[in-house]
């Protein structure tokens, strides 16, 4: 429960940074424009569907990003590869930390037994 939570904040975060990119972005490229070019957006908007579009695609990049540090979706400029890296680094920790703690409590386990 708290991995798809946190994931779930990842993806929260990401799409700050997708729905503010102008604000973030100090070149012509972004995460936003990337996807746009790949996706059929009329579609979505005419079907409602395009928040759920963008939260969807953030959870995958929350996902990918804090288990396997890698993305479909790389950082297109400055801001994006620091949030990127903090995020990967954030999941790398979290990862260890929960591999570590799973240890633990077999080792307790089996010195009890």
């Amino acid at each position: 429960f708290v991995i798809l939570w946190l994931n779930h904040l990842g993806s929260c975060l990401w799409w700050v940074f997708v729905k503010n990119y102008k604000e973030f972005a100090h070149s012509q490229n972004s995460w936003h424009d990337s996807i746009l070019a790949e996706v059929d957006v009329p579609a979505l908007v005419s079907n409602g569907e395009l928040d759920a579009f963008w939260y969807v695609s953030g959870f995958y990049w929350s996902i990918t990003a804090m288990f396997s540090c890698a993305s479909v979706l790389p950082p297109t400029n400055y801001v994006e590869t620091v949030f990127s890296i903090s995020y990967i680094i954030f999941g790398m920790l979290f990862g260890s930390s929960l591999i570590s703690s799973v240890a633990a409590m077999l080792v307790d386990f089996q010195m009890v037994t």
